[in-house]
């Protein structure tokens, strides 16, 4: 039997990548205010499954990736060129968000939460949470009008207690098992790309 579990705190609207201040990051993270679903399993997926998540992942970031990139600004050498993509790149994100909404009439999601995601694990506070040393399969919605989530699997560990929000919650982590290096390499690159676009934000 699968017991789903879903996050009832929200933390302070963020969009950062932060420097490692924790043994369990190794590197940067990436901290946002996101819905995530965590799910007890069995057992952990065999190696021809991971193969197929990690593909699903790899194509998800690099989408996210090309989303987030955007049109070119114009130049003197292809000023209509460049106008044209940035017509195209608002009717997608346009259509994007039109389709996110009817989905979200038809699926609701958690309620967003704080989630740190390094390349190689995730951490989260919940007042639901799986038992420390369960398998689990956690599912993380980066953008609420993308339906598809990233979906990693591991063993969840309960860290500690957190007062948080009114109430006492606990600090799940889930080192992620079976993530081939392509995908732990647009992790990385995806991480980055957010701390970069934070430090430019807080310059602006």
């Amino acid at each position: 039997m699968n017991d789903c579990f879903t996050l009832l705190f929200v933390g302070l609207e963020a969009d950062t990548s932060m420097e490692n201040k924790d043994s369990f990051f190794q590197g940067l993270y990436y901290e946002s205010t996101i819905s995530l679903v965590c799910q007890v399993v069995d057992s952990l997926p065999g190696d021809n499954e991971l193969v197929s998540i990690n593909d699903n992942n790899i194509r998800f970031l690099k989408a996210l990736s090309a989303l987030n990139e955007g049109a070119p600004e114009g130049s003197e050498e292809m000023p209509q060129t460049a106008a044209e993509l940035q017509r195209l790149d608002f009717k997608l994100n346009l259509l994007l968000e039109m389709v996110g909404q009817l989905l979200l009439t038809q699926r609701s999601l958690p309620v967003p939460t704080q989630v740190r995601l390094g390349h190689a694990g995730i951490e989260w506070v919940a007042q639901d949470y799986p038992p420390s040393g369960a398998h689990v399969c956690v599912e993380v919605y980066l953008r609420r009008e993308l339906p598809s989530p990233l979906r990693f699997y591991g063993v969840a560990v309960l860290v500690d207690a957190v007062e948080e929000g009114g109430g006492t919650g606990q600090r799940v982590q889930v080192r992620f098992v079976g993530l081939s290096s392509a995908l732990q390499d647009d992790l990385e690159k995806f991480i980055f790309s957010r701390h970069r676009r934070s430090i430019a934000q807080r310059h602006a």
